[in-house]
């Protein structure tokens, strides 16, 4: 037996939806045949990719790295396939920029310029909420320009061909609570002050941040007590809101009613902010990064919290000037990114 994308096409399902049933009606097959399928795959490879229960599927360590190496393999044909169609009527391939990040605010509102910075061409997005499957995808040539963001002190190694440019040094993380907590009063919170409190975590980050984020809070003497698992960000709010939890927030995330942001003390959780691309991709990353620079800078300053920060850490920010440049597409009024474009 070989694996071919089919099998892989099964395997991503299954890691996404954590169903048999779900991933049937993805594949459009049967829940009989796909665990028919899962099982001669397992077989086959002599490892249990998955573990079954009354709550669904999960997968195993394993699991989660075929996964995310099918992904990288599934993300490569359908790139291929795209690159081999033709517009209608036309002889040659569609330009195409290919751009995988993290979710994070600053994405949000590129998103909606996109279109202004590549008029030309054909832009492809693909957004997870871990930065996990990036570096692979960028790797692997599936992807051209990937948005990262990196536990302080947890580089990313990168593979052979990929360039990097750190936008944000240290960017803090800010802790999300009910505005009727009593923490809500302070200005300033000890990550260990929360050791009794439940917590909001995502259940799909394959990056380094979870192990990270557990380090830390093992560094101030507790292990977090996560009770809620949610992907949807206006889900873990109302747990937030509702004070039931405790969430971890972007220091650019846009306010939200019922929800207060404070600073941890010392900044024990942060990480840095950083473009990838593939060397083919130079120039898309120059525009990219001018326009990214701009963008969260009018993110920092939307944030009365965090521009007091970033007016206290010019360290935390090196390779950003303290006011928004005047155009997002030239850069023009940012010295560095001047600089920055002339030495790539």
């Amino acid at each position: 037996m070989q694996l071919g994308p089919h099998h892989l096409r099964m395997i991503d399902a299954v890691a996404e939806t954590r169903s048999i049933s779900k991933a049937a009606v993805r594949l459009g097959l049967t829940q009989p045949a796909v665990s028919t399928m899962l099982r001669r795959v397992e077989g086959h490879l002599g490892v249990r990719l998955f573990i079954r229960s009354p709550e669904g599927v999960a997968p195993t360590p394993i699991g989660r790295d075929v996964a995310t190496r099918a992904r990288a393999v599934l993300s490569g044909i359908d790139d291929l396939n795209a690159t081999l169609a033709r517009e209608p009527g036309g002889s040659s391939p569609v330009p195409s920029l290919r751009l995988g990040a993290q979710a994070c605010p600053a994405l949000t509102k590129l998103s909606g310029r996109l279109g202004m910075l590549f008029s030309s061409i054909r832009v492809q997005l693909r957004v997870d909420q871990g930065g996990g499957r990036v570096v692979p995808l960028l790797d692997s040539g599936a992807l051209d320009v990937g948005l990262v963001q990196e536990p302080v002190g947890r580089a990313t190694v990168l593979p052979v061909g990929v360039e990097r440019f750190v936008l944000v040094e240290r960017e803090p993380t800010f802790v999300g609570l009910s505005a009727d907590s009593p923490l809500a009063a302070r200005d300033v919170v000890e990550l260990g002050e929360l050791a009794g409190h439940e917590w909001v975590d995502d259940p799909v980050d394959d990056g380094p941040w979870p192990a990270y984020f557990r380090a830390a809070c093992a560094a101030a003497g507790f292990a977090p007590q996560v009770s809620f698992w949610s992907t949807d960000w206006q889900l873990a709010a109302e747990v937030v809101r509702s004070g039931r939890g405790i969430g971890l927030y972007h220091p650019t995330a846009p306010p939200r009613e019922g929800i207060v942001f404070r600073r941890l003390r010392g900044d024990p959780l942060a990480h840095r902010v950083v473009l990838l691309w593939r060397r083919e991709a130079n120039s898309a990353a120059r525009r990219l990064r001018t326009a990214l620079s701009q963008i969260y800078l009018e993110l920092v300053q939307a944030n009365p919290v965090y521009a007091r920060w970033w007016a206290e850490h010019p360290d935390a920010h090196p390779a950003l000037p303290g006011t928004a440049p005047a155009n997002p597409l030239t850069g023009e009024g940012v010295p560095f990114l001047e600089r920055a474009v002339n030495s790539a």
